[in-house]
């Protein structure tokens, strides 16, 4: 055992003084595992739910809170809390559940905008954030915050309300955690613009009861701000139960451990070579060097979560 280890990680006689680990068939068959490795943890995950999926700590009050904290940070006002936006963001995260589809208007055509009606919330704005397979509450609003149209959303000064539902379940045939988060403004915020404006015009000289109700009827159709619709939590709370492995750090972890492997294979390589003296006609460094690239590509774009 101890003679095949120091074969495949060390260069000596036997291997030509090149670890066998470093030789072009074994790197071709590092990159063919990583393959394997990623289709095996697509098949797993669909065919065993339950198995692999992504646990998350997200709560819909983090989400809350730290979406007014970046409303804060730029002298906006915080939003409130609404019951109904709740549910209509808890009806929509189901919805997406049951219909097993990634997108702000179902299969069937249904848009955001129905979600808010049947819970009863008559908006004059409305807007949409969704979000999927992040592991906590930071990492999704930092997600949004990065995107500009889901950030408009976030900092709109025109959203009184907020309303999000976090909801855990198989999604595609992954355990996942979907999130919802609804904005709006109620119309009757506009009844008050227009009884505001109606005081303001009987307390001055100046006729401008006219310049009230010229607007009021362009406020009274409801205007929908789709420009940042994005997929997010739920206000329901968190996992029911969670899958045993999860997917996004097993992916990370093999990809990590290979580049680490690669990398101390390559110091120990030069060092053994520069201690005896040895001379390479052909070491074929670049090869190394690009496999490691693909590795470290691997590391830096398999990323948590989606937003949509």
């Amino acid at each position: 055992m101890r003679e095949m280890l120091a074969h495949l990680f060390t260069p000596r006689g036997s291997n030509n003084y090149k670890a066998k680990a470093l030789q072009l068939s074994s790197l071709s068959s590092f990159l063919l595992l990583i393959i394997v490795g990623q289709l095996l943890i697509t098949v797993v995950g669909r065919a065993v739910p339950g198995v692999l999926g992504i646990a998350s700590s997200i709560s819909a009050a983090d989400l809350v809170n730290l979406t007014n904290a970046k409303r804060a940070e730029l002298g906006l006002p915080t939003l409130s809390v609404n019951q109904a936006l709740a549910n209509a963001a808890s009806l929509k995260a189901s919805d997406m559940m049951a219909k097993n589809y990634w997108s702000h208007t179902s299969p069937d055509g249904t848009t955001p905008w129905y979600f808010f009606g049947a819970s009863g919330y008559s908006y004059l704005y409305a807007g949409e954030n969704l979000a999927r397979d992040f592991m906590d509450s930071g990492s999704v609003v930092s997600a949004w915050m990065n995107s500009p149209t889901h950030k408009a959303n976030i900092v709109s000064p025109r959203y009184h309300d907020i309303g999000i539902a976090v909801v855990s379940g198989n999604f595609m045939g992954q355990e996942t955690t979907l999130v919802v988060q609804m904005f709006g403004t109620p119309a009757s915020a506009q009844v008050a613009q227009v009884a505001v404006a109606e005081v303001a015009a009987e307390e001055t000289a100046t006729p401008i009861a006219s310049v009230g109700a010229e607007p009021t009827e362009e406020i009274a159709t409801p205007e929908q701000v789709t420009v940042a619709l994005i997929d997010q939590p739920r206000v329901a709370g968190l996992y029911d139960r969670f899958p045993f492995l999860n997917s996004f750090q097993l992916t990370r972890a093999m990809s990590l451990s290979l580049t680490l492997l690669l990398l101390a294979l390559i110091v120990i390589d030069a060092v053994v070579i520069t201690r005896k003296k040895i001379t390479r006609l052909s070491g074929k460094s670049l090869a190394h060097f690009i496999f490691l690239g693909i590795l470290l590509l691997i590391l830096l774009f398999v990323k948590q979560g989606l937003i949509l």
